[in-house]
Protein backbone atom coordinates (compact mmCIF):
# COMPACT_ATOMS: atom_id res chain seq x y z
CA UNK A 1 0.00 0.00 0.00
CA UNK A 2 1.31 3.35 -0.57
CA UNK A 3 2.61 5.63 2.16
CA UNK A 4 3.56 9.00 1.96
CA UNK A 5 4.14 11.68 5.08
CA UNK A 6 1.35 14.13 5.42
CA UNK A 7 2.80 17.77 3.99
CA UNK A 8 1.30 19.42 7.00
CA UNK A 9 2.25 17.47 9.68
CA UNK A 10 4.48 14.27 8.64
CA UNK A 11 2.20 12.05 9.87
CA UNK A 12 2.11 8.55 7.63
CA UNK A 13 -0.78 8.72 5.18
CA UNK A 14 -1.40 5.14 3.56
CA UNK A 15 -3.45 4.52 0.38
CA UNK A 16 -5.37 1.25 0.81
CA UNK A 17 -6.93 1.22 -2.70
CA UNK A 18 -5.04 2.06 -5.85
CA UNK A 19 -7.79 4.28 -7.43
CA UNK A 20 -8.31 6.38 -4.09
CA UNK A 21 -6.64 9.95 -5.38
CA UNK A 22 -8.12 11.96 -1.92
CA UNK A 23 -7.45 10.88 2.02
CA UNK A 24 -7.69 12.58 5.12
CA UNK A 25 -4.76 12.93 7.39
CA UNK A 26 -6.16 11.08 10.74
CA UNK A 27 -3.83 13.48 12.93
CA UNK A 28 -4.17 16.88 11.23
CA UNK A 29 -7.19 15.98 9.56
CA UNK A 30 -5.32 17.71 6.51
CA UNK A 31 -7.08 16.87 3.00
CA UNK A 32 -4.42 15.88 0.51
CA UNK A 33 -4.03 14.61 -2.75
CA UNK A 34 -2.12 11.82 -4.40
CA UNK A 35 -0.23 13.09 -7.60
CA UNK A 36 2.46 10.24 -9.42
CA UNK A 37 4.92 10.21 -7.05
CA UNK A 38 3.85 12.52 -3.73
CA UNK A 39 0.91 14.28 -2.14
CA UNK A 40 -0.04 17.73 -1.39
CA UNK A 41 -2.52 19.57 0.84
CA UNK A 42 -5.05 21.25 -0.44
CA UNK A 43 -6.78 22.28 2.92
CA UNK A 44 -8.40 21.09 6.08
CA UNK A 45 -10.93 19.13 7.09
CA UNK A 46 -13.49 20.72 10.05
CA UNK A 47 -14.02 17.23 12.60
CA UNK A 48 -16.87 15.18 11.84
CA UNK A 49 -20.42 15.50 13.89
CA UNK A 50 -20.64 13.19 15.66
CA UNK A 51 -23.32 10.17 15.86
CA UNK A 52 -24.42 7.19 16.94
CA UNK A 53 -23.35 4.75 14.03
CA UNK A 54 -21.90 1.56 14.70
CA UNK A 55 -19.41 1.92 11.55
CA UNK A 56 -16.43 3.22 11.55
CA UNK A 57 -13.13 3.40 8.96
CA UNK A 58 -11.81 -0.18 9.55
CA UNK A 59 -14.78 -1.68 9.66
CA UNK A 60 -15.11 -4.99 7.57
CA UNK A 61 -18.02 -7.12 6.89
CA UNK A 62 -19.35 -9.25 2.78
CA UNK A 63 -20.93 -8.27 -0.11
CA UNK A 64 -22.45 -10.92 -2.56
CA UNK A 65 -18.92 -13.43 -1.17
CA UNK A 66 -16.72 -10.51 -1.14
CA UNK A 67 -14.87 -9.27 1.76
CA UNK A 68 -14.78 -5.85 2.17
CA UNK A 69 -12.97 -2.88 4.17
CA UNK A 70 -14.08 0.48 4.81
CA UNK A 71 -11.73 3.37 4.02
CA UNK A 72 -13.62 6.55 3.97
CA UNK A 73 -16.77 8.29 4.84
CA UNK A 74 -18.59 11.19 3.70
CA UNK A 75 -21.03 13.02 6.00
CA UNK A 76 -23.98 14.41 4.12
CA UNK A 77 -26.71 16.73 5.47
CA UNK A 78 -30.20 18.15 3.41
CA UNK A 79 -33.09 19.98 4.74
CA UNK A 80 -34.67 16.85 6.53
CA UNK A 81 -31.28 15.35 7.96
CA UNK A 82 -27.98 13.31 7.80
CA UNK A 83 -27.11 10.26 6.46
CA UNK A 84 -23.21 8.56 5.85
CA UNK A 85 -21.90 7.33 2.84
CA UNK A 86 -19.22 4.54 3.82
CA UNK A 87 -16.60 4.23 1.20
CA UNK A 88 -15.52 0.61 0.65
CA UNK A 89 -12.82 -1.42 -1.14
CA UNK A 90 -13.72 -5.32 -2.26
CA UNK A 91 -11.56 -7.65 -2.04
CA UNK A 92 -11.60 -7.89 -5.95
CA UNK A 93 -10.09 -4.18 -5.95
CA UNK A 94 -13.88 -2.32 -6.50
CA UNK A 95 -14.62 0.09 -4.42
CA UNK A 96 -18.05 0.85 -3.84
CA UNK A 97 -20.39 2.96 -1.14
CA UNK A 98 -22.76 1.61 1.93
CA UNK A 99 -25.11 4.24 2.63
CA UNK A 100 -26.52 4.44 6.55
CA UNK A 101 -29.53 6.79 6.74
CA UNK A 102 -32.03 6.00 9.59
CA UNK A 103 -31.14 2.31 10.59
CA UNK A 104 -31.50 1.30 6.68
CA UNK A 105 -28.40 0.09 4.71
CA UNK A 106 -27.74 0.12 1.11
CA UNK A 107 -24.54 -0.83 -1.39
CA UNK A 108 -24.19 1.11 -4.64
CA UNK A 109 -21.26 1.61 -7.47
CA UNK A 110 -20.88 4.60 -9.65
CA UNK A 111 -21.73 3.93 -13.42
CA UNK A 112 -18.66 4.26 -15.72
CA UNK A 113 -20.95 4.91 -18.71
CA UNK A 114 -22.06 8.33 -19.50
CA UNK A 115 -25.44 9.31 -18.39
CA UNK A 116 -28.10 9.77 -20.62
CA UNK A 117 -29.10 13.38 -22.28
CA UNK A 118 -32.40 13.53 -20.53
CA UNK A 119 -31.00 12.87 -17.16
CA UNK A 120 -28.07 15.53 -17.59
CA UNK A 121 -30.62 17.64 -18.79
CA UNK A 122 -32.50 17.57 -15.91
CA UNK A 123 -29.79 17.81 -13.86
CA UNK A 124 -28.56 21.09 -15.30
CA UNK A 125 -32.09 22.59 -15.07
CA UNK A 126 -31.57 22.90 -11.25
CA UNK A 127 -28.03 23.75 -11.22
CA UNK A 128 -28.59 27.15 -10.34
CA UNK A 129 -29.73 26.23 -6.84
CA UNK A 130 -25.90 25.43 -5.85
CA UNK A 131 -25.62 29.07 -6.13
CA UNK A 132 -28.66 29.77 -4.38
CA UNK A 133 -30.21 31.56 -7.54
CA UNK A 134 -33.26 29.43 -7.45
CA UNK A 135 -35.20 31.84 -9.70
CA UNK A 136 -32.69 30.68 -12.51
CA UNK A 137 -33.79 27.31 -11.58
CA UNK A 138 -36.23 25.41 -13.52
CA UNK A 139 -38.58 23.49 -12.17
CA UNK A 140 -38.22 19.77 -12.61
CA UNK A 141 -40.90 17.41 -10.92
CA UNK A 142 -39.99 13.85 -9.47
CA UNK A 143 -41.99 11.35 -11.59
CA UNK A 144 -40.43 10.93 -14.62
CA UNK A 145 -38.51 7.82 -15.89
CA UNK A 146 -35.00 7.21 -15.73
CA UNK A 147 -33.07 4.30 -17.49
CA UNK A 148 -29.29 3.67 -16.43
CA UNK A 149 -27.11 0.49 -17.25
CA UNK A 150 -30.33 -0.97 -18.99
CA UNK A 151 -32.17 -1.05 -15.50
CA UNK A 152 -35.82 1.15 -15.88
CA UNK A 153 -36.26 3.54 -12.64
CA UNK A 154 -38.21 5.93 -11.67
CA UNK A 155 -37.34 9.48 -9.78
CA UNK A 156 -38.99 9.92 -6.50
CA UNK A 157 -36.86 12.75 -5.12
CA UNK A 158 -34.69 15.87 -5.76
CA UNK A 159 -32.88 18.07 -3.37
CA UNK A 160 -29.65 19.74 -2.46
CA UNK A 161 -26.98 17.69 0.00
CA UNK A 162 -24.09 19.57 1.48
CA UNK A 163 -20.80 17.62 2.63
CA UNK A 164 -20.61 17.95 6.44
CA UNK A 165 -17.67 16.89 6.49
CA UNK A 166 -15.11 13.56 5.05
CA UNK A 167 -12.16 11.19 6.57
CA UNK A 168 -10.21 7.91 5.23
CA UNK A 169 -9.67 7.82 1.37
CA UNK A 170 -12.02 9.00 -1.04
CA UNK A 171 -12.19 9.03 -4.80
CA UNK A 172 -12.92 12.65 -4.92
CA UNK A 173 -12.23 15.81 -2.88
CA UNK A 174 -15.30 16.22 -0.40
CA UNK A 175 -14.33 19.15 1.70
CA UNK A 176 -17.28 20.90 4.21
CA UNK A 177 -19.37 22.89 2.66
CA UNK A 178 -19.46 20.66 -1.07
CA UNK A 179 -22.92 21.03 -2.33
CA UNK A 180 -24.62 18.70 -5.11
CA UNK A 181 -27.74 18.46 -6.51
CA UNK A 182 -29.36 14.93 -6.48
CA UNK A 183 -31.84 12.79 -7.70
CA UNK A 184 -32.82 9.99 -6.09
CA UNK A 185 -34.66 7.16 -8.42
CA UNK A 186 -36.25 3.53 -7.33
CA UNK A 187 -36.40 0.21 -9.37
CA UNK A 188 -38.06 -2.98 -8.93
CA UNK A 189 -37.35 -5.28 -6.22
CA UNK A 190 -35.53 -2.90 -4.17
CA UNK A 191 -32.90 -1.15 -6.48
CA UNK A 192 -32.12 2.09 -6.17
CA UNK A 193 -29.74 5.06 -8.01
CA UNK A 194 -28.94 8.37 -7.23
CA UNK A 195 -27.58 10.85 -9.89
CA UNK A 196 -25.28 13.96 -8.52
CA UNK A 197 -23.93 16.84 -9.99
CA UNK A 198 -21.63 19.43 -8.08
CA UNK A 199 -21.51 21.93 -10.75
CA UNK A 200 -18.15 20.52 -12.11
CA UNK A 201 -18.99 16.97 -12.81
CA UNK A 202 -21.80 14.39 -12.73
CA UNK A 203 -22.01 10.99 -11.28
CA UNK A 204 -24.52 8.32 -10.77
CA UNK A 205 -24.67 5.41 -8.39
CA UNK A 206 -26.23 2.13 -9.55
CA UNK A 207 -27.22 -0.34 -5.95
CA UNK A 208 -29.71 -2.05 -3.78
CA UNK A 209 -30.92 -2.03 -0.07
CA UNK A 210 -29.57 -4.81 1.95
CA UNK A 211 -30.09 -6.11 5.10
CA UNK A 212 -27.77 -5.25 8.43
CA UNK A 213 -27.12 -9.01 8.79
CA UNK A 214 -25.78 -9.55 5.14
CA UNK A 215 -23.06 -7.52 5.87
CA UNK A 216 -21.30 -9.80 8.77
CA UNK A 217 -20.11 -6.39 9.76
CA UNK A 218 -16.45 -6.74 12.24
CA UNK A 219 -14.38 -4.21 13.78
CA UNK A 220 -17.52 -2.20 14.61
CA UNK A 221 -17.17 0.72 16.95
CA UNK A 222 -18.36 0.22 20.63
CA UNK A 223 -21.18 1.97 21.25
CA UNK A 224 -23.65 0.79 23.90
CA UNK A 225 -26.62 -1.91 23.03
CA UNK A 226 -24.50 -3.09 19.82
Amino acid sequence: MPKFACPSCGADVVFQSAQSVYAVCVYCQSMVVRTDVDVKAIGKMAALPDDMSPLQLGTGGVYEGLDFTIIGRLKIGWRDGLWNEWHMLLSDGRRGWIGEAQGSFSVSFELEEPLPRDVMASLERCLPQLVGNRESAEEVAPGFPVVLNGQSLRAVDIKQATCLGSEGELPFAAPKGRRTIAIDCVGPDGGFATIEHDAHEARAYLGRYVEWDSFRFSNLRPLEGW
